[in-house]
């Protein structure tokens, strides 16, 4: 396991041996934080998940170059990728990162990256000469319908078919609904993080200014807070006379 307190770390951690790999490998790197995780040595876990990601966000950034059009959707493909492999890192039944690292990271990359294709539909079946070729093999996410759909009543006007984007009810209904399904996150932190970036629409390094961490952590902490509420509104969908979820753990 590496050793934090070798005063000469940080400089291994950096140097490449000849063939332009690092001294101190990727899979020695994912070893080392599932046995410091093991003890819950958190801050040993913190330092080698940073220089591990560190090293990947190259791959990330070439793996994702192919939705440049589209900021947002990098963004996120790129914060799920470092997600994925902060998991995988901490789970002891991966063996693959451990056995062949460059292949792992290159698979990982490339099944976010499809992933955000098909949620948004951009994702098209090929010809031979790798063309696009018929519809979207998924429906774009913005398409697909609310979870609670009002419910069309025949007698109402065709003109009522068309919101008012300045009704004040409506602007007023909003909130108290956002704070309703916020009340779902047990953790201040998780709340104050949803609010700056989805109601507020701050900036990540923004955010992780106010709340003293940093931006992986502030985007980590953000998917999966945001996962969870999708889960609730579902269950609230599915269970709507029982929808008391649970609150976050």
């Amino acid at each position: 396991m590496i050793d934090l307190n070798d005063s000469g770390l940080d400089e291994r951690l950096r140097r490449r041996i000849p063939g332009g790999r690092y001294e101190i490998s990727e899979s020695e790197l994912v070893l080392s934080i599932r046995g410091y995780h093991a003890q819950s040595n958190r801050t040993a876990v913190h330092k080698l998940s940073e220089v591990l990601l560190r090293r990947c966000a190259p791959a990330f950034q070439h793996y994702s170059q192919g939705l440049h059009h589209r900021p947002d959707l990098r963004e996120e493909a790129i914060a799920n990728m470092g997600e994925h492999l902060l998991r995988e890192t901490l789970n002891p039944g991966e063996q693959f990162m451990t056995l062949n690292f460059g292949h792992y990271l290159q698979c990982l990359c490339i099944d976010e990256f499809t992933r955000i294709l098909r949620q948004e539909g951009l994702s098209y079946k090929r010809d031979d000469e790798g063309r696009p070729t018929g519809r979207p093999q998924h429906v774009p996410r913005a398409l697909v319908e609310p979870l609670h759909a009002t419910a069309h009543d025949e007698d109402t006007m065709g003109s009522a078919d068309v919101a008012d984007p300045h009704d004040q009810f409506e602007t007023m209904h909003a909130e108290d609904e956002s704070q309703r399904i916020l009340t779902y996150l047990s953790d201040p932190l998780d709340r104050t993080i949803m609010v700056l970036r989805s109601i507020e629409g701050w900036k990540w390094d923004d955010i992780a200014v106010i709340c003293k961490r940093t931006e992986r952590t502030v985007r980590l902490r953000y998917e999966r807070a945001r996962a969870y509420l999708r889960e609730c509104l579902v269950r609230e969908e599915q269970f709507p006379i029982s929808s008391q979820t649970q609150p976050q753990s």
